[in-house]
């Protein structure tokens, strides 16, 4: 495909704009938890990966091709599982998720290697953060459960800051990213002063952030990374010369040092904050409840798994008698990712990160203490930005331990785009040519089919979510009759989504309990019992859809059925408190039922 010049050079431009707009919608809504407010996002990386053919015969620095290889070789094994996965719409938000993601590190990898560009996508990034503290600084101040788009709203965290995320966890891991690259760009990059003044105050203010999240796998990641950013700047002032190194190194271990004076006295100053700093290492912590469910998970399928997002199912069958809020994610990457997707995906995983760490230090010899040796310039933006990726992915990897960022879409994209840094440092080499033109044509032509499917399925899809989001709501506020109205109209769009079908029983059953007349209310028992069947088609393991069939068995004291049912519920969640009360519920069942008086005549 031909270009000009002209287009070659604008647009790796224009398709940093559109990253960048792409990465700010998903933020601002919820980070991409739901597909619905993923779906946006994934049709504008779509359309970058397409406007990406037109930069097909330009130059660019090589890659590294085992990372190319390994992060290929990762997203097809995550797909293969995803498809081969028991529930397909469950599975399905790991598998966009996923395209998505090698899409973003394609286009970071091969197009958008401008040191120029890609510091000024980061740029946005530090100064969209400083929007989510804001809103983060009300929740904290409040402590209300404040968003800022109505009718997005997050679970209970009380003064926990998460921005326009619905959980702090994955604000921290958000900001850790930006914060590691604030440090660096700060210290290393080639800014004007006023420049590093900014950036340096917004790096400040994205580490008090991360305190209001109050997320203490955030603490952990940001001292680890800390460490080896401390670690990294020691490689590089030693390569200047023992005179610079300790003119630069005494100023910066004050200023360090004063820091982290200043972010202890605020954080005395809270007790919340003080009892969780405290409380970093808890022994009585749920998430070793999760971590002993993923690892008996893992058991039953060692080599490939249970299947993507299957830990909804095996979470429950696995639980502690004190672990009784639904277990989605067992809060911990690795564990989640070894027991859905067995010891070939974490194997595979391991070399994918392996690759990417390993050619990041060799960019960070080369743009550091060699060119500093050589030239005697101790900044450089390339530097910077190398150094900032490998504290963040120290810092990811860290916190990955104690949460499920990688399976928030919005982190997962911001990753993929800096670990596509890695595996390409921007930077041309004056002993090796520039990457090959098959190498780099394969990349653009897989990125843009990829980005194709992506959009075609985003727009294709959306309908369906959008119902399913509005029937969820609906029933959330007890309203029966918008549910019903939203679930088939969802159900026009997508027939594979159990959600759907449960809504439509649920909505149908807090009709039957609102009738007063017996005839009126077995009916809508009889309708929602054909809904909850579909479900369970659909999602044979998902226990309470079994639960609410019961329910509804019960409302037309169907005993017997009823007590199956139960039984069937009971072995998948045998722990289940909540379950355990609406069995003894179900005794219920055989008692004779009220006989209705007439109701008096005029």
């Amino acid at each position: 495909m031909e270009s000009s010049p002209l287009v070659s050079r604008s647009a790796p431009i224009l398709i940093a704009v559109l990253l960048v707009i792409a990465f700010a919608a998903i933020q601002i809504l919820i980070g991409g938890t739901r597909l619905l407010f993923a779906f946006p996002s994934y049709v504008i990386i779509g359309g970058a990966s397409i406007l990406a053919l037109l930069t097909i015969r330009a130059n660019s620095p090589k890659p590294d091709r085992i990372c190319l290889v390994s992060a290929a070789v990762f997203c097809f094994y995550i797909g293969l599982r995803v498809l081969s996965s028991p529930v397909d719409y469950i599975a399905r938000a790991d598998l966009y998720s996923a395209i998505a993601c090698l899409v973003v590190y394609l286009l970071s990898t091969v197009v958008v290697t401008s040191a120029k560009t890609r510091l000024a996508i980061l740029l946005c990034m530090m100064a969209l953060s400083l929007a989510h503290i804001g809103v983060g600084a009300l929740q904290f101040r409040d402590g209300n459960n404040f968003m800022p788009i109505a009718f997005l709203q997050r679970f209970d965290y009380q003064r926990r800051a998460s921005g326009f995320y619905i959980c702090p966890n994955h604000l921290a891991g958000l900001l850790e990213i930006l914060g590691a690259f604030g440090l660096s760009i700060t210290c290393w990059s080639r800014l004007p002063p006023w420049g590093k003044l900014l950036t340096g105050y917004t790096t400040a203010m994205i580490y008090a952030g991360q305190i209001l999240t109050a997320s203490r796998g955030g603490f952990l990641s940001v001292i680890a990374s800390s460490l080896v950013f401390a670690a990294l700047s020691a490689f590089i002032l030693r390569a200047a010369g023992k005179e610079l190194a300790w003119r630069i190194s005494l100023p910066a271990i004050l200023a360090a040092a004063l820091i982290a004076l200043v972010a202890a006295v605020c954080v005395s100053k809270s007790d919340f904050l003080t009892g969780r700093a405290q409380n970093l290492f808890d022994k009585q912590d749920m998430r070793v409840d999760l971590w002993q469910g993923a690892l008996q998970q893992w058991k039953l399928r060692p080599w490939l798994g249970t299947g993507s997002a299957t830990y909804l199912y095996y979470g429950r069958q696995f639980r502690t008698e004190r672990m009784q809020l639904d277990p989605v994610f067992t809060h911990n990457d690795y564990l989640q990712l070894l027991a859905e997707y067995g010891l070939a995906g974490a194997a595979i995983f391991l070399v994918f990160l392996a690759s990417h760490v390993r050619a990041g230090w060799k960019n960070f010899r080369r743009l550091g203490p060699k060119r500093i040796a050589l030239s005697s310039q101790l900044l450089s933006n390339a530097l910077a930005l190398n150094v900032g990726a490998l504290v963040a992915v120290a810092a990811l990897t860290v916190h990955s331990f104690f949460d499920f960022n990688m399976h928030i879409p919005a982190n997962a994209l911001l990753m993929a785009f800096v670990l596509g840094f890695l595996a390409n440092s921007g930077v041309h080499r004056q002993t090796e040519s520039n990457s090959p033109r098959w190498l780099r044509s394969s990349a653009i032509f897989s990125s843009a089919a990829l980005g194709l499917a992506l959009v075609i399925q985003s727009w294709r899809l959306l309908p369906g979510e959008y119902f399913t989001e509005r029937a969820r709501a609906a029933l959330r506020d007890y309203d029966a009759p918008t549910t019903i109205i939203y679930a088939r109209k969802g159900l026009e769009y997508e027939v594979s989504n159990p959600d759907l079908y449960v809504y439509l029983g649920r909505a149908r059953m807090q009709l039957a309990e609102a009738m007063r007349d017996s005839v009126a209310s077995d009916s809508f028992y009889n309708l929602a019992i054909p809904a909850f069947e579909q479900a369970l088609a659909l999602a044979p393991m998902d226990e309470r859809i079994v639960l609410e069939l019961a329910l509804a068995y019960d409302g037309l004291r169907r005993c017997d059925d009823a007590e199956q049912l139960y039984q069937r519920a009971l072995t998948m969640d045998p722990r289940s408190v909540s379950l355990h009360k609406y069995y003894e519920g179900h005794a219920d069942c055989w008692q004779p039922k009220p006989i209705e008086e007439p109701s008096d005549q005029k």
